[in-house]
């Protein structure tokens, strides 16, 4: 569809608020914004302000192409998991204003003005205050949502409500099956990364770890989780955090949403060690990023008030899980389908990540606290 046809059918809905509607005097203006792996989003809006954001799914996975179909129906979850956020945890995420089932697009608030905080954590931008803000966000969903508080039978049907199986099911391939399968052709990666697979690729531990973790993802129906927070997904302004792009959504494990987070952090920290220019001011972020882990964690424990059981052994498992979670986010976007850019050109950061991820993966039964996680993350010794 020709993105200018998207300005006439957000005029013509309804849905959107009074202060933003559109017009038929007004010049109506559709620009394509973002590069995501999966969808197209345009910025709809006016001369004098007013804007809307649409996100609609294409019929295939945008990065690897039309050879790659995948259904659209995940726009509809999507729609769905952002009114349960914005309801449970107000200003968490964009406000959703409509779904367009016939076009399959969600029309939803133009966050104008925030920045991607992956982009900010490349370029050495980041304030504490926002890994606490995404930590406490995370846990109000995670427990209103949590089987100890809603049940099973209400966590079985808010699992069926979303119907997101296929996404489900892509992350069960992409995150833990074809990185750890070597010859798979959806796999890249640089030249350096390559010389030491051998650290992945012959190191059974490693292997039936990320088998052991995939059944843990598709099989613990424990509370909603986004089900892709790296910092793509996440806006921030000043210290107010959103989080977006919620396509991956499901029923999950809470330690996959922790991990993805964490990941993110680690490949910021290894990014700005090994930066040579100005290496003292590079080096202070990095350490930033250790802080930035344990205050995600610490935050999110503090109001993560629902548990099953023992509570002591309840975070313990989490925290294991949550280990073993961040090694095959690293991994998969060291090795995997859809790279991060964190570490474009710098090929011994990459390979220091992959000694993190496969020293993680074969760890995290042991790891049940936050303290140890960062010394094996970051190798505090």
């Amino acid at each position: 569809m020709d993105i200018k046809k998207w300005g006439v059918l957000v005029r013509e809905c309804s849905y959107i608020p009074d202060n933003l509607k559109f017009c038929s005097s007004d010049e109506i203006c559709v620009d394509e914004i973002g590069d995501g792996n999966l969808n197209v989003v345009l910025r709809v809006y006016t001369k004098d302000g007013r804007s809307v954001i649409v996100k609609h799914s294409l019929p295939y996975i945008k990065c690897l192409g039309e050879g790659y179909p995948l259904g659209v129906a995940r726009i509809d979850a999507e729609y769905k998991a952002l009114v349960k956020f914005h309801q449970l945890a107000p200003g968490c995420v964009p406000q959703p204003y409509f779904f367009n089932k016939q076009h399959n697009a969600v029309y939803l608030e133009d966050l104008e003005g925030y920045n991607i905080l992956q982009q900010n954590l490349i370029s050495g931008q980041f304030d504490q205050k926002i890994a606490e803000n995404l930590g406490q966000s995370l846990a109000t969903v995670h427990s209103k949502t949590h089987i100890g508080k809603i049940g099973e039978d209400a966590i079985n049907e808010l699992f069926l409500h979303l119907d997101n199986s296929t996404m489900v099911g892509l992350t069960a391939e992409y995150v833990f099956t074809k990185p750890f399968n070597k010859p798979d052709d959806t796999n890249k990666c640089s030249p350096e990364v390559s010389e030491r697979l051998n650290l992945l690729y012959e190191d059974e531990n490693v292997l039936s770890a990320a088998k052991a973790l995939c059944k843990i993802f598709t099989e613990k129906k424990e509370c909603l989780i986004h089900g892709d927070l790296h910092a793509g997904s996440i806006m921030v302004k000043g210290t107010d955090t959103r989080m977006f792009d919620l396509e991956f959504c499901t029923v999950g494990p809470a330690g996959y949403d922790l991990g993805v987070v964490l990941a993110n952090f680690i490949f910021t920290y290894h990014r700005h060690i090994s930066t040579e220019e100005d290496n003292d001011t590079h080096r202070v972020f990095a350490y930033k990023m250790v802080d930035a882990c344990k205050a995600f964690v610490n935050i999110y424990l503090e109001n993560m008030s629902e548990s099953t059981g023992n509570r002591d052994e309840y975070v313990s498992k989490l925290l294991s899980e949550t280990a073993g979670f961040t090694a095959c986010e690293i991994i998969r976007r060291l090795i995997g389908a859809a790279h991060y850019p964190y570490l474009d050109g710098m090929p011994l950061a990459e390979q220091d990540c992959l000694d993190t991820g496969t020293t993680l993966l074969n760890a995290y039964h042991r790891i049940h606290d936050i303290d140890k996680f960062l010394i094996i993350a970051f190798k505090l010794v």
